[in-house]
């Protein structure tokens, strides 16, 4: 277990997913982030069954060292995560990692400290050669984080995802 001290001064504790981790709590977290239609792929609510499936494989895959979700935790609520996983085949020194923040949860530092702490997880589970994530065009916060963390873009597919009834590019970004 981590804890993160915010720019607010609240303490996120982050964990791995468990086991005993409420399926609830996690399906409530993602299906906020798609109601809000925020900068994730997905786009579909998902249901209970299909929560408990992914919470399943988070942890298979944490025992198989091939990948795993940080949770960041606020007050006992899930504030953000973020992820870890190694590419496949030839790919597999690689990790391309992920990030989702909760909105009441923005701007208080938590995105970087949760990132930053990723990384560092990764290179000492995992030590990449490379690590990669991708972020929507339209999200320059994100973007901003990424770079300011160390990221730098890569490549670019233009207007890969529709996102809010328009199409913009996706973004490769490299550390």
């Amino acid at each position: 277990m981590d804890k993160l001290i915010l720019d607010d001064g609240r303490v996120a504790i982050v964990s791995f997913v468990k086991k005993d981790d409420s399926t609830a709590e996690y399906l409530r977290f993602i299906n906020r982030l798609i109601d809000e239609k925020t900068n994730i792929l997905a786009d579909k609510k998902f249901n209970l069954k299909q929560e408990e499936e992914w919470k399943k494989m988070q942890i298979e895959n944490q025992k198989k060292r091939i990948g795993y979700t940080l949770v960041a935790r606020i007050s006992g609520k899930i504030a953000g995560t973020s992820g870890a996983n190694l590419g496949k085949f030839k790919e597999k020194g690689n990790a391309s990692l992920g990030i989702a923040i909760a909105k009441e949860f923005r701007g208080i530092g938590l995105g970087e400290a949760l990132l930053r702490l990723n990384i560092r997880k990764a290179r000492k589970i995992y030590n990449p050669k490379n690590m990669v994530l991708t972020v929507f065009s339209t999200n320059k916060i994100a973007h901003n984080l990424y770079s300011k963390v160390g990221f730098r873009e890569f490549a670019r597919f233009p207007k890969w995802i529709k996102h809010r009834g328009k199409y913009c590019d996706m973004i490769y970004m490299k550390l």
